[in-house]
């Protein structure tokens, strides 16, 4: 009885209370200013893109040495210049897909796809400019970036 009692007396907030929320609000207010403002990992360090159909890696491109395509996959990705861009088109078992490349401005966009109306992948930001992955759900298509990986050799897994 004299507990209730002793709690009602009480302000709602104690003097510690409101220094842990202050606190815990300023903790927030600096990962927001070290993940969003600042973008401290550096998301557009992109040394060039790699496509992936379906977990299978079908074309890499390296910023500053140009494009490779897979093998088996001659016939379904084609490379052509628009001006100072190079387009990628690639063809999948379900549509196409087409990759617009800035070599000067290092990044990569999704500039047009057949898989829907709306064409949601068109929208995502561009890949080395701080976007970090492009998807088309439709074609099982990924763009990934490759930042300081070694594509010389064939990785294992």
């Amino acid at each position: 009885m004299n507990r209730a009692r002793l709690v009602r007396e009480n302000k709602p907030f104690a003097v510690w209370d409101l220094l842990v929320y202050a606190v815990i609000v300023a903790l927030l207010v600096v990962l927001f200013l070290v993940f969003v403002v600042f973008d401290v990992f550096g998301t557009d360090s992109a040394r060039g893109i790699r496509v992936q159909v379906n977990d299978e890696t079908v074309y890499t491109y390296v910023f500053g040495e140009g494009g490779t395509v897979a093998q088996g996959w001659e016939d379904r990705v084609e490379e052509r210049t628009d001006g100072s861009l190079l387009l990628v088109r690639i063809t999948t078992d379900d549509g196409w897909n087409e990759i617009a490349i800035d070599e000067e401005g290092q990044t990569a966009v999704m500039r047009d796809a057949d898989c829907s109306l709306r064409k949601d992948c068109t929208a995502m930001r561009a890949i080395g400019d701080g976007g970090s992955v492009i998807t088309c759900i439709p074609h099982g298509l990924k763009v990934l970036p490759l930042a300081g990986e070694d594509i010389s050799a064939p990785s294992v897994g």
